[in-house]
This record gives C-alpha cells, structure tokens and sequence, in this order.
C-alpha cells in the first residue's frame, strides 16, 4: 500500500486497506464523528426549508432585493432629503410593501433612504417623488409613478421564489465583488439590468 496522509491529523500513515483514510482508532473515532455531524447539519437544513413558508421566503427574497439596491446606491444620496448617506441606511420603497405588494422587488420601487425618512417618516413620499425627479429626471419619476398601473398582482410560487433568491444571491456577490460607487445613468442602468435578470417583471 502507497503511504497516505490521514484526513484527520494529517500525518503521513502506511493503510492496511485500500480506502482506509485515517490513520487510527482515535482519528477514525473524530472523523466518524465529523462525518455524522455533518449529515446532521444537512438533515436539519433540509427540515428547515421544509417548514418555510412563502411568506418565509418572501421575506428571504426582500432581504437579498434590498442588498442589490444598497450595494447600487453606495455613496450616493438620500432619495428624499438628497442628502449625502450614513455607513447605515435603508432600501426605501416609493410604494411599500404594505400598500403594493407587486412592487416590493421592482428595483425601480426601491432607493438608497436614510433610516429616518424611511422609518420615521414613512417613506417621506412626497419628497422621495422630487428625489426621483431631482436626481434622476422627469421623465424617470414618470416611469416610477406609472409602475402600480402597470404591475398590479405578484404570484410567484415557492419553486420560483426559490430560484429568484438564488438570482439575486448571485447578483449580490458580483456587487460585491466589484465594490463601486455609480453616478446616477449607471444606477438606472444596473435597475434595469437586474431586473431582466430577475425575471420577475417581463
């Protein structure tokens, strides 16, 4: 038998059998045990995602939607009071999640906000429509506010719930990765961008 480093210590040993991998009884006894703790883990994420909900991932998708539009509006403003950003803001919606649920993953219904005309001032709507036109155009703002007649209803079953979280998943990452400040035409054209390749609104 050719020696082999064991899996476990990671000290060259000389096997007995071919697909002997540890090279004693201690490393088999922690590997045995690393082995079995690891099917665990898999068999309790499986029992997880079992039991979510579609509000569960409803909620998971926001989450990852909500990421896209801050890692898009870095070091840009405030969408309402056009003032420079904290390290922590929000993805504010034009039309919340609560008023228009068909909304809540458009990427155009979602800006960089501060926390407080976001939470403390409930999206600051007015304000947030002025944003659109001050620093995105007229014609822009028109887009936004015409969106809740185009879009009305959201049905997404969970299989497509599932794959869009992944989508989006993927798009966080290349964000990060990138880690870049936009000036205003390329934000609208990574919204547009991602949206298509969200495919949740064609």
């Amino acid at each position: 038998m050719k020696p082999k480093k064991c899996k476990v210590c990671k000290e060259v040993f000389t096997p007995i059998q071919a697909l002997q991998s540890v090279c004693g009884y201690k490393c088999a006894i922690s590997h045995a045990k690393e082995v079995k703790a690891k099917q665990q883990r898999a068999k309790d994420k499986m029992t997880r995602e079992g039991l979510k909900s579609n509000s569960d991932y409803l909620k998971e998708l926001q989450k990852e939607i909500n990421t896209i539009v801050r890692l898009i509006d870095k070091g840009s403003q405030c969408i309402s009071t056009l003032k420079p950003l904290n390290d922590k803001f929000d993805a504010g919606h034009l039309y919340s999640v609560g008023s228009n649920p068909a909304l809540r993953f458009h990427l155009d219904n979602i800006h960089a906000q501060s926390v407080y005309a976001n939470q403390y001032l409930s999206g600051d709507q007015i304000n947030y429509i002025n944003g659109l036109s001050e620093v995105y155009g007229k014609c822009y703002k028109d887009y936004v506010l015409n969106l809740k007649s185009v879009y009305k209803v959201l049905k997404l079953s969970q299989d497509e719930l599932k794959e869009k979280i992944t989508i989006a998943g993927q798009i966080v990452k290349e964000l990060k990765v990138l880690d870049l400040q936009y000036p205003p035409k390329v934000r609208l054209e990574l919204r547009k961008k991602y949206n298509e390749r969200l495919g949740i609104y064609t």
